[in-house]
């Protein structure tokens, strides 16, 4: 795949705008815990980045199903870089507080949020659909790497910077983003009819169409239903680690950064795997086989007390997190039509990233009770009761 020189480039561009992505998460996260002593400060940073993947993940999904897909990722993310220099600017001039700290996260979180559904919309464009599933794997490893080694760069950075010019780094990393994707050229696609009426009733016409057309058919509606489950997890996750690295296991920003980069090495190598295999049966069991590891998962990294430990728990629960994901965006696209890619994309990213502020509530409700590490054990009790409770009626083990 990666000897196409289109899917070359966007797979680049795309790795350096996830990175963001999980720097925006952990860094955010972390200047919360050195501009703040409210326990409660983390939840609202995480809020504010995560809102954003809430509000216009869905707007998104219609506008990129409407426009060329390349020129919106390459404006959204050239105004997103424009606000991490300005974070970077406020931090330099020590001007920084909570609320100016949230206001700057959800304008990286929107910069998010839009780009996502086109940049996953494109794979099926570059590739043909008898390679689906090796582009999809090295597109997904080459995101969720991105996102968990964004951590670490975002913790490296900020450990050795500090955190102004940490910020400066990470907006030359999204203009050089920017940089790869204006190289790519996508190959005509089919674009979605705008629906009739003003601007506002299209819209919301044409999103109230996306969510008929994914919920009206099955795997798209099971596989929906499970990315919500994983984004409420996904979303404690984010916002506890660095909570439990920094108060539980008293491990700095680049140690805490490195532990959760360990889910890249599990990860790497089950996507990797999946990526060269030019045929994978009862995908569907697979998919849900790698879910029920999920809540367990979460429980364990919550309840472990030693970075040894954790360390190793992170690793195999990666390994299952490649399985997931890829299985996941393979069976989504490979079921959905080219007009429609766009917000069905747009719905996943939804139940990933637009659930983060739903977390961030609950988590920063419970936190005022348990400890981090508690509070993400419980969520994985959750999480796993949740994962028997589908795997036992879905039919998706069946594909």
């Amino acid at each position: 795949m990666l000897a196409l020189r289109d899917f070359r480039l966007y797979w680049g561009a795309q790795f350096l705008a996830a990175l963001i992505g999980g720097i925006s998460r952990f860094a955010f996260v972390w200047m919360a815990l050195e501009i703040s002593d409210s326990a409660t400060a983390p939840a609202m940073l995480g809020f504010a980045v995560g809102i954003p993947g809430l509000i216009v993940s869905l707007p998104a999904g219609v506008i990129s199903d409407r426009m060329d897909r390349r020129v919106l990722v390459i404006w959204v993310s050239l105004a997103g870089a424009i606000v991490l220099g300005a974070t970077s600017a406020v931090l330099w001039a020590d001007m920084i507080n909570l609320p100016i700290a949230m206001v700057l996260a959800f304008g990286v979180g929107t910069a998010v949020a839009i780009s996502t559904p086109a940049l996953q919309a494109m794979v099926p464009q570059l590739v043909r659909p008898e390679r689906l599933m090796n582009a999809v794997g090295l597109q997904n490893m080459g995101q969720s790497v991105a996102q968990i080694a964004g951590a670490v760069i975002g913790g490296g950075a900020i450990t050795l910077y500090g955190l102004g010019p940490a910020f400066a780094i990470f907006t030359g990393i999204m203009l050089a983003a920017v940089a790869l994707m204006w190289l790519v050229t996508l190959p005509p696609y089919e674009r979605a009819e705008r629906a009739a009426g003003s601007a506002i009733p299209s819209m919301l016409r044409d999103i109230w169409g996306g969510l008929n057309y994914a919920g009206g058919r099955d795997p798209l509606r099971s596989l929906i239903i499970v990315g919500l489950f994983m984004g409420s997890g996904i979303g404690a996750y984010s916002i506890l680690m660095p909570d439990i690295g920094k108060n539980e296991l008293g491990q700095s920003a680049f140690a805490t950064s490195l532990l959760i980069g360990m889910l890249s090495v599990g990860m790497v190598t089950t996507s990797l795997f999946l990526a060269s295999r030019h045929h994978v049966s009862r995908r569907g069991l697979m998919f849900l086989a790698a879910f029920n590891c999920f809540g367990p998962g979460l429980m364990a990294i919550g309840l472990s007390n030693s970075y040894a430990l954790t360390v190793v728990i992170m690793i195999i629960w990666g390994g299952c997190g490649g399985v997931l994901m890829t299985s996941q965006r393979t069976l989504l696209q490979a079921h959905t039509e080219q007009h429609m890619m766009g917000r069905v994309m747009a719905l996943f990213a939804l139940t990933f990233n637009g659930l983060l502020p739903i977390s961030a509530v609950y988590v920063g409700l419970m936190r005022s009770h348990f400890g981090p590490g508690d509070t993400l054990a419980i969520m994985g009790a959750v999480m796993a009761a949740g994962a028997i409770l589908i795997a036992s009626r879905s039919q998706l083990r069946h594909m």
